[in-house]
């Protein structure tokens, strides 16, 4: 067994690795998981193609492994994109796994990246240790670029939606869809953390074909079904139910989409029975809302959704009051969870977890557990949940438990007198006086005046000591502020 430590050092070379920069991210994580794949198929030693798409779900002709690639010419990338087309050929279900053109192959210029890999050994890896390893890679590579990757959340956040969701599973067969899949990291967790056998489904909208096959390989490197992965992981933009249509439904849905996407809010949407009940769409800045109501249209009738979402998203005004007033008069809503400023990567923002059922929900429990961060110190716009505050939002809400100034079960009625607004401090009264001991007060402040009149008097004994006019003057000033 490959220790966590041993794991962590390979993760710290190779994201040190001069190779591995972010402009080269596709490049990096296609030689990182060829070479797991390679080093997987050596370990089993299949006697053919079939035994090895049998046992793992691909095959890698000998010549082109890793290694044989790596000692014919690792400086030419073209070989490096030979060895992909011809993973493409042999393996028609994971034919856009490896998406590397010659040029972009060409930008590792140094090929230490490929020079460090040649020298690790990842035969000895399992399943689970190899996941591992893309895991830890894929939390810490793009911890500076938001811009690219804002759908993604760190793990403690993926833990909670995923323990949060499984227990509210009754089956021992549920299906499970990210309609904003991202690396394919939340499924994964889901899949971890989960007792019931499940079917993992996901869709990614982003142009950028890295994201699909990065998906993919994610999965592979898991040890997820090929025929599976072929068949449920697709790209298409959910907002337009371009892959996945209405009658598509799912027992879980997990979903952190892109905070206030902008969406082409097209009016003839209206006539879509996704938004035509509720009367209007969510603004053209912010499709927060739309996620939401395209993903109750694809949860099943028992069914749990998790979305998070920015904090705004509770009291903004407009259609997007209208709507959180149509979901709550529907009672879809079940809980409300806030959570710490940057609780979500990147982003010093406050986030909520909002949690939707079919089932009518006659109270929804609000939880705010907005004070129970703790600051990351390698990544200062971020704040973990403490493991108390971690713990205590899956009791809390597990047992729909009512706890002062910390949650509370809140009728229909009396978020009608509020508007609609969901704002938790309308809810739950955080405010907690502070008790002042009178006495140390005073004796601080004797104490403080002590020694100011002794400093005024050592600085007017300095002063005179100078018998200046300037010197003198300041005495005056000193002697009328007493």
């Amino acid at each position: 067994m490959v220790s966590k430590e041993r794991i962590d050092q390979i993760s710290k070379d190779i994201l040190e690795s001069s190779g591995f920069t972010f402009e080269n991210r596709s490049t990096a994580f296609e030689l990182l998981a060829y070479k797991i794949l390679s080093d997987r198929q050596r370990a089993i030693k299949p006697i053919d193609e079939n035994e090895s798409k049998d046992k793992i779900g691909y095959y890698i002709e000998p010549n082109y492994s890793f290694e044989k690639v790596a000692q014919r010419d690792r400086t030419n990338p073209e070989s490096w994109y030979e060895a992909f087309q011809k993973f493409a050929v042999t393996n028609p279900l994971l034919s856009d796994m490896f998406i590397s053109e010659y040029s972009h192959l060409g930008e590792i210029k140094d090929k230490s990246l490929e020079d460090y890999l040649t020298t690790c050994d990842f035969t000895g890896f399992s399943v689970t240790e190899s996941s591992l390893l893309i895991d830890e890679l894929l939390e810490n590579c793009f911890s500076d670029h938001k811009m690219m990757y804002l759908c993604d959340a760190p793990k403690q956040m993926r833990e909670l939606i995923a323990e949060i969701l499984n227990s509210e599973v009754k089956k021992e067969k549920v299906s499970i869809f990210d309609p904003v899949a991202m690396s394919g990291s939340l499924l994964l967790t889901m899949k971890e953390k989960f007792q019931s056998k499940v079917e993992l489904y996901g869709e990614e909208f982003s142009p950028d074909l890295f994201r699909l096959s990065k998906i993919k390989m994610n999965m592979v490197i898991h040890g997820i079904d090929t025929q599976t992965i072929h068949d449920n992981f697709v790209r298409g933009d959910f907002l337009k139910d371009e892959e996945f249509d209405a009658n598509s439904k799912f027992d879980i849905i997990p979903m952190i989409p892109p905070f206030s996407r902008h969406w082409d809010a097209n009016p003839e949407l209206l006539n879509d029975p996704c938004f035509s009940e509720v009367g209007v769409l969510p603004p053209k800045s912010k499709a927060d809302y739309a996620y939401v109501l395209r993903g109750l249209q694809h949860l099943s009738e028992d069914g749990t959704m998790a979305v998070m979402l920015p904090t705004g998203a509770l009291f903004r005004s407009a259609t997007e009051g209208e709507i959180r007033k149509y979901l709550l008069e529907k009672q879809n809503i079940h809980a409300v969870i806030s959570l710490p400023q940057g609780a979500r990567n990147y982003m010093a923002i406050y986030t909520v977890l909002l949690i939707f059922k079919q089932k009518k929900s006659d109270k929804i429990l609000f939880i705010d557990a907005s004070r129970d961060g703790v600051k990351n110190a390698a990544r200062l716009k971020q704040n973990f949940l403490t493991e108390e505050g971690f713990t205590k939002i899956l009791h809390t809400y597990r047992n729909r438990e009512e706890v002062d100034r910390y949650s509370r079960l809140v009728s229909l009625d009396e978020i009608r007198e509020n508007d609609y607004n969901l704002n938790i401090p309308r809810y739950i009264d955080t405010f907690s006086e502070k008790k002042i001991d009178v006495e140390a007060t005073m004796s601080s402040l004797s104490a403080k005046q002590k020694a100011i009149e002794t400093s005024k008097k050592e600085m007017i004994e300095l002063l005179n000591k100078l018998d200046t006019p300037e010197a003198r003057q300041a005495i005056k000033a000193v002697s009328i502020s007493e």
